[in-house]
């Protein structure tokens, strides 16, 4: 039945090109023939086919159908779609045990698919692992080679923002270190731990001269403001701030608000306001209570 109702859709075709070519040839009952008439006519037609086709199509042939597009469907690994479409055929139908095996043989193919992908996916990560491992390393081989070589922390002077950026080494080298610390990996462990001693021996001899530069460079551009800044303690550990503007106490929390986050990043112990030079009485501010050997966190 599907050959007769596609053979009669082929001859609808012929007789809508030759209908608009020549209308009289295919409307030969009609006394005013015209192209608009044999498209409206041939609308009809399909539809009227289209209607009897699906109702004298049989089950069996449907299901027939069915079969080989899901065949087509499973040699494209679109197995999902096979297996919905093959699920459609009744028991009673003649094709539902041949359905019933494409459902098998999808099934079984979309298991082996989807086992090769998780095995290429791990493949994949565990590739990926490695690289990341084999850069870690190397980072960390770097940063030891370079610290042996000897590094100037003298250009990292002169200005605030160098001062800072010699704190953000600091910092990146911990986020190197606790990436490999976090690590299962024994030699990255170790080049860790070697490392970070490091950087310890450098923060404890480092932070000390970065509090004096930061008390002589903020110092020039409070000069203008009539404040003087000074270090003092051991390792430099305390700011202070001496001037007029810090005979109100409001005006020493404004100034303190501003600067605390700069002063932690420092590492001063205290900050410490007073109006007069020589004057016994001052206000303080605790800032940082840790040790300057503690690796960089931000």
């Amino acid at each position: 039945m599907g050959t007769v109702i596609a053979f009669l859709t082929f001859a609808l075709f012929i007789a809508l090109i030759i209908g608009l070519v020549k209308p009289a040839l295919v409307l030969q009952w009609d006394k005013k023939p015209s192209r608009l008439k044999v498209f409206l006519y041939w609308i009809i037609a399909s539809i009227l086919l289209t209607v009897v086709g699906g109702m004298l199509i049989s089950d069996e042939e449907i299901a027939e159908s069915t079969i080989e597009s899901s065949k087509s469907l499973i040699e494209n690994e679109r197995y999902d779609d096979a297996i919905v479409m093959l699920g459609e055929i009744k028991p009673e139908n003649e094709f539902f045990e041949e359905a019933q095996l494409l459902i098998k043989e999808a099934e079984n193919l979309e298991i082996e698919s989807r086992e090769q992908r998780r095995a290429e996916s791990a493949e994949a990560d565990k590739k990926a692992a490695e690289e990341s491992r084999d850069q870690q390393i190397e980072q960390l081989q770097r940063e030891l080679e370079s610290i042996n070589k000897g590094i100037d922390f003298s250009q990292y002077r002169g200005n605030i923002e160098s001062l800072q950026i010699e704190i953000v080494l600091f910092g990146t080298w911990a986020k190197i270190i606790t990436d490999a610390e976090n690590s299962d990996d024994k030699e990255m462990k170790t080049l860790a731990a070697k490392l970070k001693k490091k950087v310890k021996q450098i923060q404890i001899a480092e932070f000390p001269q970065l509090r004096k530069e930061y008390g002589k460079v903020v110092g020039k551009k409070m000069w203008e403001n009539d404040i003087t800044v000074t270090t003092n303690g051991t390792g430099a550990r305390y700011v202070n701030f001496t001037g007029g503007l810090f005979a109100a106490n409001k005006n020493k929390k404004d100034f303190q608000t501003q600067l605390h986050e700069v002063l932690t990043m420092f590492r001063f112990k205290q900050s410490r306001y007073r109006w007069y030079e020589g004057e016994d009485e001052y206000t303080y501010y605790t800032i940082y209570e840790g040790k300057d050997s503690e690796v960089v966190n931000f």
